[in-house]
């Protein structure tokens, strides 16, 4: 069985004290981070993340100009603003082979090139909202990946009660309708917004069919 770790959102705006969306609790997990990231790149194991990447005038933001694709504005300050400090992958999370996929369609012949081309050793899938399934690459990309072997998906990262639960649920229907794959959480490498919304997403998980693991598991698994 492959390992696939994926790393959610891991980065300035949301796990830094002085980020413009900090996660309380996030800056504590750095050291799990790092060694999450260090031991896929020892055991050759490809990373899959996921970064928020929005404009100036991204409709997430508070006093943006438009709302977004169903009316929403939820009125976040700026974050993750391409380009800027806060939009950059936390210390140590971030390989030296590492590659964006943007969030715009790709032909089958530039994907896998982005995929394979070089050896890259992380794939950061761009998006604007929660899941990494927004980013219309994800699919091809993960059946690029696996080449149609059953994966382990180690799931990581902010925030427990957004986008890691939303990650955790996309896999699992990703490896679930294909009849190959399971999909771990590592528990003690999140971080939740609200702490009790937190403690619901990952027992909500775990109901689904997710694995619940800490990081000694995933460690040891890669």
């Amino acid at each position: 069985m492959k390992t696939v770790f994926v790393d959610v959102d891991v980065q300035h705006d949301f796990c830094d004290p002085s980020g413009a969306l900090f996660v309380a609790g996030a800056d504590a997990l750095a050291g799990a981070f790092r060694a999450l990231t260090a031991r896929a790149v020892e055991r050759g194991r490809m990373i899959v993340g996921s970064v928020d990447s929005h404009a100036f005038d991204a409709w997430e933001f508070a006093g943006a100009p438009v709302a977004g694709p169903s009316g929403e504005r939820p009125g976040f300050p700026p974050h993750c603003v391409k380009g800027t400090a806060g939009w950059l992958k936390a210390p140590g999370t971030m390989t030296a082979r590492a590659r964006f996929v943007p969030n715009a369609p790709l032909s089958p012949e530039a994907l896998a090139a982005a995929a394979r081309e070089n050896a890259p050793t992380q794939l950061l899938l761009e998006k604007e909202v929660y899941s990494l399934f927004a980013n219309p690459n994800a699919e091809a990309l993960l059946e690029l990946l696996t080449e149609g072997e059953a994966a382990r998906f180690v799931v990581y990262g902010v925030a427990t009660d957004y986008c890691v639960k939303a990650a955790c649920e996309g896999l699992l229907r990703w490896a679930t309708s294909r009849g190959r794959g399971e999909v771990w959480l590592v528990t003690d490498a999140v971080a939740a917004v609200v702490a009790a919304d937190g403690d619901r997403a990952i027992q909500a998980c775990e109901a689904a069919g997710v694995r619940l693991v800490r990081v000694a598991d995933a460690l040891e698994a890669a």
